[in-house]
């Protein structure tokens, strides 16, 4: 026990003096190599391993795939399809926010993606037709969660990778708990513009909605491409991510013509950051996880809570209190590839289906992505307007807060809804 606090109080003394993630977790690791005289070739095993991996190769894919779509302005065309649908309706606008949302998340499988390509999009037209500005951004902010949710799932993936989980499954794990997760935002949105007064539009006719739908066809099918590929067995989720990519760069490039051939590079230049910056973390993580192992503190850990005589339940509880506490000094990535390999074991020990734990953890990382300081939508939305304040974004995700609490005892509630369809699948 000494030896994990000894070990948590270092990490967390890194984390606060401003050393990055992957640093942070990487100068650990050989501070207790040294301390506790491990041998060195671990470093470069470890390193070299934890990214030799066909799972987490759809991480750049996607990621690639989502800077295709968000430079080839795909959302943008999106939001007017759902806007054609749902605009007459109460709060009309909010509603085709959110659902713009959900429909994106599950094309990029990137939260801040969903929020910048829906943000720019959505946020002059509400404001231009009267809803509160704060409301407004906690819709943007909120909505964008969605893209870790819906499948396809970065830290899905990387949960995967960690657990040695079925990616596939833990995919279809998030359809029917996003979809839920989408259908109480847009009872919000509506009960929350009845209060509000805002005016709605006149209803599209059919033809301009059939006109609009037939334009986007190809944005449309790709979340049907990717989810309907997995499902059937098609190709795996590693598969599934090429197939996007590669569609992605017909569908901009030759279809809508969003891009052109000298864009790629600066294209392909954005997505390496933010996968190099991903693999960094991954591999610090992974090496940090092996020296737990060799220090047997997963074992400790797992002991401890047998002989605490924590319930299942209890222990879920306990890990959601944590995240909470997590979620607001560390971003998504960290947090699974953190904690993923001290509770693993413990999972098993207390029988707690991993793949219904995956949900529950994803639920608690998108309530870390509008927690302050560190949630990374606050920071996305408050880049899409110059009058924009961090506080006016606060102050509108808090009733979203509340929404995903209660979408977390839900699920908690009622595993049946994150297991059933792994359950059928093929």
């Amino acid at each position: 026990m000494m030896t994990f606090l000894f070990v948590v109080t270092l990490l967390l003394a890194l984390l606060f003096i401003g050393l990055p993630v992957a640093f942070s977790l990487g100068t650990a690791s050989l501070a207790l190599i040294v301390a506790f005289d491990l041998p060195l070739k671990i470093v470069g095993q470890s390193i070299f391993s934890s990214l030799d991996s066909f799972v987490l190769l759809a991480v750049p894919l996607f990621v690639l795939m989502s800077q295709i779509l968000l430079d080839g302005r795909v959302g943008d065309d999106l939001f007017d399809v759902m806007n054609a649908w749902v605009r007459h309706l109460p709060g009309g606008l909010a509603i085709a926010t959110i659902l713009s949302c959900a429909f994106f998340a599950a094309i990029t499988g990137s939260s801040a993606t969903t929020a910048a390509t829906i943000g720019m999009v959505a946020f002059p037209a509400l404001t231009e037709r009267g809803y509160e500005k704060h409301f407004v951004l906690g819709l943007l902010a909120a909505g964008g969660t969605l893209g870790i949710l819906i499948p396809p799932s970065i830290p899905m993936i990387l949960y995967g990778a960690v657990t040695e989980e079925s990616v596939g499954k833990l995919f279809m794990a998030g359809i029917v708990p996003g979809l839920v997760l989408t259908a109480i935002f847009v009872i919000y949105a509506i009960i929350r513009s009845r209060g509000g007064g805002y005016r709605a539009y006149e209803p599209a006719s059919w033809k301009e909605r059939l006109q609009t739908t037939r334009k986007n066809l190809w944005g449309i099918a790709l979340p049907i491409i990717i989810i309907g590929g997995i499902y059937s067995g098609a190709f795996t989720p590693t598969e599934a991510a090429a197939v996007g990519l590669i569609y992605s760069l017909f569908i901009t490039l030759v279809v809508y013509r969003t891009l052109s051939l000298k864009d790629l590079p600066g294209v392909c230049l954005r997505s390496v950051g933010t996968s190099c910056m991903i693999a960094m973390i991954i591999a610090g993580a992974l090496l940090f996880g092996r020296v737990m192992t060799l220090l047997e503190i997963p074992q400790q850990l797992t002991q401890m809570v047998i002989d605490a005589g924590l319930s299942p339940l209890g222990f879920v509880i306990a890990m959601n209190i944590l995240m909470l506490g997590l979620g607001c000094i560390l971003e998504t990535v960290s947090i699974v590839l953190l904690t993923m390999p001290l509770v693993t074991p413990i999972l098993g020990a207390l029988q707690i289906d991993p793949i219904w734990y995956a949900v529950v953890l994803v639920i608690n990382l998108e309530m870390a992505l509008i927690t302050p300081p560190v949630g990374v939508n606050l920071y996305i939305i408050h880049g899409i307007s110059d009058d924009i304040t961090m506080g006016e974004i606060v102050k509108g995700v808090l009733p979203f807060m509340i929404l995903m609490v209660g979408m977390l005892i839900l699920t908690i509630a009622y595993p049946s809804m994150s297991t059933w369809l792994p359950s059928i699948m093929h």
